[in-house]
């Protein structure tokens, strides 16, 4: 089967038996391709200059934008249904993307609104980029790898993982003020209010407020109330992950020095003594 007959496809007209979805082999390849590839190179290029990495991440932040610009006008005007509501906003967790690139990039350094940015960009959207490397179901379980949906929703995350590493490896970024932590949820906490308000007026789950798999398995067993707040309290809780390991190291040398500095008051007395 020739993929890229169907490059430009809806999903509505793809054949059943079309390959390169979730889980095929061009899929798994393509995951392994991605999961060394993006690290390595974000790590080559830790000691870009600051002023070229901006120009990086302005070049990389604009062309996301214009192809998530273009993705919704090319599936508006394929699908039979036309402009879908129900799906097609940006109001993703990993859609946040975008919307505070331009406070990591133009934000003063060490200023609330360029921490808060770049706290979000290094843990959830890290995360969010790191699973659909591996399980792109909202795209792949209809499309292609070789389409223009397949290839735009794994350049994408592709690129959200780059940047959150490069910022990382390069300093541009640290895990040292676990207080950043509550500033990596604003974000998100921002924009769960339209998709809320989308999800209860059409009956859908922006942000998997409404359940969704894998997350159906909790959700459909509780009260819709009590599982939101319980993925609010989740999604609130998992920047820390990222913060603690530094947080505990740094108590526990200072615990180290203060036992030392004791121990050396304690000879001192007993060799006055």
């Amino acid at each position: 089967m020739n993929l890229f007959e169907y490059f430009f496809t809806n999903k509505a007209y793809l054949p059943a038996d079309l390959p390169g979805r979730l889980f095929s082999p061009l899929h798994i390849a393509v995951m392994i391709i991605l999961t060394v590839a993006v690290p390595l190179v974000a790590f080559l290029l830790r000691k870009m200059d600051k002023k070229k990495m901006k120009i990086l991440f302005i070049v990389l932040w604009a062309v996301m934008v214009v192809a998530e610009g273009a993705k919704i006008t090319w599936e508006s005007l394929t699908n039979p249904n036309g402009f879908e509501v129900t799906g097609i906003l940006p109001l993703y967790i990993c859609s946040i993307f975008m919307y505070v690139m331009p406070f990591a990039i133009w934000g003063v350094e060490k200023s609330i609104s360029r921490r808060t940015a770049c706290a979000f960009l290094c843990t959830l959207n890290l995360i969010g980029g790191f699973i659909n490397f591996i399980y792109p179901s909202n795209v792949l379980s209809s499309y292609s790898v070789i389409s223009f949906a397949g290839l735009h929703t794994l350049f994408y995350h592709a690129t959200m993982v780059f940047v959150a590493l490069l910022m990382l490896f390069s300093k541009y970024y640290d895990y040292k003020n676990i207080k950043d932590g509550f500033l990596a949820v604003i974000p998100l906490l921002i924009v769960s209010i339209p998709a809320n308000v989308i999800n209860f007026v059409y009956n859908c789950s922006y942000m998997f407020f409404r359940g969704g798999f894998p997350f159906s398995l909790i959700s459909d067993h509780l009260p819709e109330w009590l599982w939101i707040i319980i993925l609010y309290l989740a999604y609130a809780l998992i920047p820390f992950l990222f913060y603690l390991p530094y947080y505990i190291y740094k108590k526990t040398k200072k615990e180290s020095e203060f036992d030392k500095s004791t121990n050396k008051i304690l000879k001192i007395i007993k060799s006055e003594i």
